[in-house]
Protein backbone atom coordinates (compact mmCIF):
# COMPACT_ATOMS: atom_id res chain seq x y z
CA UNK A 1 0.00 0.00 0.00
CA UNK A 2 1.33 3.44 -0.95
CA UNK A 3 2.10 5.18 2.35
CA UNK A 4 3.54 8.40 0.95
CA UNK A 5 1.01 11.07 -0.07
CA UNK A 6 3.55 12.95 -2.16
CA UNK A 7 5.71 10.38 -3.92
CA UNK A 8 3.66 7.97 -6.00
CA UNK A 9 6.32 6.38 -8.25
CA UNK A 10 10.09 5.86 -8.09
CA UNK A 11 12.50 5.94 -11.02
CA UNK A 12 15.89 4.22 -10.74
CA UNK A 13 18.97 4.69 -12.86
CA UNK A 14 20.72 1.36 -13.52
CA UNK A 15 24.49 1.85 -13.89
CA UNK A 16 26.00 3.28 -10.73
CA UNK A 17 22.87 2.69 -8.66
CA UNK A 18 21.60 -0.86 -9.22
CA UNK A 19 24.68 -2.26 -10.94
CA UNK A 20 28.38 -1.55 -11.04
CA UNK A 21 29.96 -1.42 -14.49
CA UNK A 22 33.49 -2.80 -14.40
CA UNK A 23 35.08 -3.62 -17.75
CA UNK A 24 38.65 -4.11 -16.50
CA UNK A 25 38.67 -7.90 -16.88
CA UNK A 26 37.06 -7.74 -20.32
CA UNK A 27 39.61 -5.15 -21.42
CA UNK A 28 42.46 -7.41 -20.35
CA UNK A 29 40.96 -10.34 -22.28
CA UNK A 30 40.51 -8.26 -25.42
CA UNK A 31 43.99 -6.81 -25.10
CA UNK A 32 45.49 -10.28 -24.95
CA UNK A 33 43.38 -11.66 -27.78
CA UNK A 34 43.85 -8.73 -30.15
CA UNK A 35 47.49 -8.12 -29.20
CA UNK A 36 47.03 -4.42 -28.53
CA UNK A 37 47.53 -2.56 -25.27
CA UNK A 38 44.75 -2.26 -22.66
CA UNK A 39 44.99 1.50 -23.12
CA UNK A 40 44.27 1.09 -26.82
CA UNK A 41 41.19 -0.96 -25.96
CA UNK A 42 39.97 1.75 -23.59
CA UNK A 43 40.66 4.54 -26.07
CA UNK A 44 38.84 2.67 -28.83
CA UNK A 45 35.49 3.21 -27.19
CA UNK A 46 35.32 6.96 -27.62
CA UNK A 47 32.60 8.97 -25.92
CA UNK A 48 31.24 10.00 -29.31
CA UNK A 49 30.99 6.39 -30.50
CA UNK A 50 29.37 5.20 -27.29
CA UNK A 51 26.84 8.06 -27.32
CA UNK A 52 25.80 7.23 -30.87
CA UNK A 53 25.31 3.60 -29.87
CA UNK A 54 23.43 4.47 -26.68
CA UNK A 55 21.14 6.80 -28.61
CA UNK A 56 20.27 3.91 -30.91
CA UNK A 57 21.77 5.62 -33.93
CA UNK A 58 23.66 2.48 -34.92
CA UNK A 59 23.19 -1.25 -34.63
CA UNK A 60 25.36 -3.47 -32.46
CA UNK A 61 27.08 -4.74 -35.62
CA UNK A 62 27.86 -1.19 -36.76
CA UNK A 63 29.15 -0.27 -33.32
CA UNK A 64 31.36 -3.35 -33.27
CA UNK A 65 32.80 -2.61 -36.72
CA UNK A 66 33.70 0.98 -35.83
CA UNK A 67 35.06 -0.05 -32.44
CA UNK A 68 37.24 -2.68 -34.04
CA UNK A 69 38.63 -0.11 -36.48
CA UNK A 70 39.54 2.08 -33.50
CA UNK A 71 41.39 -0.81 -31.88
CA UNK A 72 43.75 -0.95 -34.86
CA UNK A 73 44.45 -4.64 -34.38
CA UNK A 74 45.71 -6.88 -37.15
CA UNK A 75 43.76 -9.74 -35.57
CA UNK A 76 40.18 -10.57 -36.48
CA UNK A 77 37.34 -11.60 -34.21
CA UNK A 78 33.77 -12.66 -34.85
CA UNK A 79 31.17 -10.45 -33.19
CA UNK A 80 29.81 -13.30 -31.06
CA UNK A 81 33.32 -13.93 -29.70
CA UNK A 82 33.67 -10.23 -29.03
CA UNK A 83 30.37 -10.25 -27.12
CA UNK A 84 31.53 -13.19 -25.02
CA UNK A 85 34.51 -11.14 -23.83
CA UNK A 86 32.15 -8.47 -22.50
CA UNK A 87 29.84 -10.75 -20.55
CA UNK A 88 31.37 -10.05 -17.12
CA UNK A 89 31.06 -6.26 -17.02
CA UNK A 90 27.90 -5.76 -14.96
CA UNK A 91 27.73 -6.55 -11.24
CA UNK A 92 24.76 -5.95 -8.92
CA UNK A 93 24.76 -3.56 -5.98
CA UNK A 94 22.93 -5.89 -3.55
CA UNK A 95 21.75 -3.19 -1.13
CA UNK A 96 20.22 -1.08 -3.89
CA UNK A 97 18.62 -4.08 -5.58
CA UNK A 98 17.13 -5.20 -2.26
CA UNK A 99 15.80 -1.68 -1.75
CA UNK A 100 14.18 -1.72 -5.19
CA UNK A 101 12.53 -5.03 -4.36
CA UNK A 102 11.05 -3.56 -1.18
CA UNK A 103 9.92 -0.41 -2.97
CA UNK A 104 8.26 -2.51 -5.66
CA UNK A 105 5.80 -3.91 -3.11
CA UNK A 106 4.28 -0.48 -2.38
CA UNK A 107 5.16 1.77 -5.32
CA UNK A 108 5.30 1.56 -9.11
CA UNK A 109 8.97 1.32 -10.08
CA UNK A 110 10.40 2.44 -13.41
CA UNK A 111 13.93 2.34 -14.78
CA UNK A 112 15.46 5.34 -16.55
CA UNK A 113 18.85 4.56 -18.02
CA UNK A 114 21.44 5.48 -20.60
CA UNK A 115 22.23 2.08 -22.02
CA UNK A 116 22.74 0.21 -25.26
CA UNK A 117 21.30 -2.84 -26.95
CA UNK A 118 24.06 -5.19 -25.81
CA UNK A 119 23.96 -4.17 -22.16
CA UNK A 120 20.17 -4.23 -22.21
CA UNK A 121 20.23 -7.82 -23.45
CA UNK A 122 22.71 -8.76 -20.70
CA UNK A 123 20.59 -7.06 -18.06
CA UNK A 124 17.42 -8.79 -19.21
CA UNK A 125 19.20 -12.14 -19.17
CA UNK A 126 21.14 -11.93 -15.89
CA UNK A 127 19.37 -9.42 -13.60
CA UNK A 128 15.93 -10.35 -12.26
CA UNK A 129 15.11 -6.77 -11.21
CA UNK A 130 14.60 -5.92 -14.89
CA UNK A 131 11.40 -7.95 -14.72
CA UNK A 132 10.22 -6.68 -11.32
CA UNK A 133 9.52 -3.16 -12.55
CA UNK A 134 6.55 -1.58 -14.34
CA UNK A 135 8.75 -0.71 -17.28
CA UNK A 136 11.69 1.38 -18.37
CA UNK A 137 12.88 4.22 -20.56
CA UNK A 138 16.18 3.35 -22.22
CA UNK A 139 18.25 5.77 -24.25
CA UNK A 140 18.89 3.47 -27.20
CA UNK A 141 15.14 2.87 -27.59
CA UNK A 142 14.05 6.52 -27.46
CA UNK A 143 16.96 8.22 -29.24
CA UNK A 144 17.83 10.51 -26.33
CA UNK A 145 20.26 10.33 -23.41
CA UNK A 146 20.25 11.83 -19.94
CA UNK A 147 20.71 14.67 -19.19
CA UNK A 148 18.88 15.80 -22.36
CA UNK A 149 15.24 16.77 -21.65
CA UNK A 150 13.48 14.47 -24.17
CA UNK A 151 14.32 11.24 -22.33
CA UNK A 152 12.77 12.59 -19.11
CA UNK A 153 9.69 13.74 -20.98
CA UNK A 154 9.24 10.26 -22.43
CA UNK A 155 9.76 8.63 -19.01
CA UNK A 156 7.23 10.89 -17.31
CA UNK A 157 4.63 10.28 -20.00
CA UNK A 158 5.13 6.51 -19.92
CA UNK A 159 4.73 6.36 -16.17
CA UNK A 160 1.44 8.25 -16.14
CA UNK A 161 2.50 10.29 -13.10
CA UNK A 162 3.10 14.01 -12.73
CA UNK A 163 6.75 15.05 -12.23
CA UNK A 164 6.11 16.17 -8.65
CA UNK A 165 4.82 12.67 -7.84
CA UNK A 166 8.06 10.98 -8.95
CA UNK A 167 11.31 10.38 -7.08
CA UNK A 168 14.35 9.76 -9.32
CA UNK A 169 17.59 8.18 -8.06
CA UNK A 170 20.73 8.58 -10.18
CA UNK A 171 24.47 8.61 -9.50
CA UNK A 172 25.35 11.49 -11.84
CA UNK A 173 24.72 15.02 -10.66
CA UNK A 174 24.00 16.30 -14.17
CA UNK A 175 21.28 13.68 -14.59
CA UNK A 176 19.50 14.46 -11.33
CA UNK A 177 19.76 18.19 -11.99
CA UNK A 178 18.12 17.72 -15.38
CA UNK A 179 15.35 15.69 -13.74
CA UNK A 180 14.92 18.43 -11.13
CA UNK A 181 14.54 20.93 -13.98
CA UNK A 182 11.60 18.83 -15.15
CA UNK A 183 9.96 19.13 -11.72
CA UNK A 184 10.93 15.63 -10.54
CA UNK A 185 12.04 14.95 -6.95
CA UNK A 186 15.64 13.71 -6.91
CA UNK A 187 18.31 12.03 -4.87
CA UNK A 188 21.90 12.06 -6.07
CA UNK A 189 23.13 8.55 -5.27
CA UNK A 190 26.73 8.32 -4.02
CA UNK A 191 26.57 5.14 -1.97
CA UNK A 192 23.83 3.27 -0.15
CA UNK A 193 24.50 4.57 3.41
CA UNK A 194 24.42 8.19 2.26
CA UNK A 195 21.40 7.48 0.10
CA UNK A 196 19.55 6.02 3.09
CA UNK A 197 20.38 9.02 5.25
CA UNK A 198 19.15 11.50 2.63
CA UNK A 199 16.00 9.51 1.95
CA UNK A 200 15.14 9.48 5.65
CA UNK A 201 15.77 13.20 6.02
CA UNK A 202 13.98 14.43 2.91
CA UNK A 203 11.30 11.77 2.46
CA UNK A 204 10.64 10.41 5.97
CA UNK A 205 7.50 8.60 4.81
CA UNK A 206 9.76 6.38 2.70
CA UNK A 207 12.26 5.58 5.45
CA UNK A 208 10.42 2.36 6.32
CA UNK A 209 11.65 0.94 2.99
CA UNK A 210 15.32 1.07 3.98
Amino acid sequence: MNRNPKIKAIFFDIGGVLVKVDSSESIQKLSHKLEVSPEKIRQGMTRELLCEYEKGHMTTNQFYELLFINYGSEKTMEIEVFKSYWLDTLFPHPESVDFLQRVNKDYPVWLLSNTNEFHYDLLMRDFPFMKWVEGGTYSFMVGSMKPDPPIYEVAIKKSGFRPEEILFIDDLEANVQAAHDQGINIIHYVDYPRFGKELGQRFPELEYLL
